[in-house]
């Protein structure tokens, strides 16, 4: 029988600040993550996951540049992304309403407030593993199904929830789970989901590309 064990996923923190990088390597070095990769900027963060995705990624939100916002767009919408569903998690420094409603329109899978904790980082990750969302692609939006449990799915419906015209829904692929319990058929298959969600959500972007910018007859 597989065995459970969460060093199998590969961690990914960004932050602009070499003393909360220091922080974060001292709090990991005992833990499943002693190896976890780490990013001093979102354009850095993004040439290493085009180069080697990474399982999940932890960013801080208000960097010099581009933010943790931008980060999170460029990993949901830019052509090149290897896997616009990748689960990234934003680092607030404040859990008010209007930050929470930011990091979701930008297509977080969670966030977490500061001061970081080793035991909070592990909370976020084991709901990334064992409860992952619908993932939502739309005109207006790309990321995590934030709605309601339940809530269906209906285009063209007038109410507060309800997703417009030309939305689709892609179900959970469980694929971290699969590597957390290390199991190669289940790894496999996992993956073959997930590989097929990319190609339906690239092919969403190339489709809506040629509408904004039709090529000349």
């Amino acid at each position: 029988m597989a065995t459970e064990h969460y060093g199998r996923l590969k961690l990914l923190f960004v932050d602009d600040a070499p003393h909360t990088r220091l922080m974060l390597r001292e709090m990991l070095r005992h833990t499943d993550w002693p190896n976890a990769e780490f990013a001093d900027s979102a354009a850095a963060a993004l040439k290493q996951i085009l180069v080697n995705p990474p399982d999940l990624v932890f960013t801080d939100w208000q960097m010099p540049g581009q933010s943790g916002l931008d980060l999170i767009r460029a990993i949901r919408e830019r052509p090149d992304s290897p896997d616009p569903l990748l689960p990234v998690i934003l680092l607030t420094a404040s859990g008010g309403a209007e930050y929470v409603l930011g990091a979701r329109k930008a297509g977080a899978t969670d966030f977490l407030v500061k001061p970081i904790s080793m035991n909070r980082i592990i909370e976020r990750v084991m709901d990334a593993v064992t409860n992952p969302r619908p993932f939502i692609v739309s005109p207006t939006y790309k990321g995590p199904d934030w709605r309601r449990p339940g809530q269906p799915a209906v285009a063209n419906d007038r109410r507060r929830d309800a997703l417009p015209a030309g939305s689709f829904v892609l179900p959970p692929d469980f694929l971290l789970l699969a590597k957390v319990r290390g199991d190669p058929a289940a790894i496999h298959e996992a993956r073959q989901r997930r590989d097929e969600s990319i190609a339906i959500v690239l092919a969403a972007f190339a489709k809506a590309r040629s509408v904004v910018d039709p090529q000349p007859a």
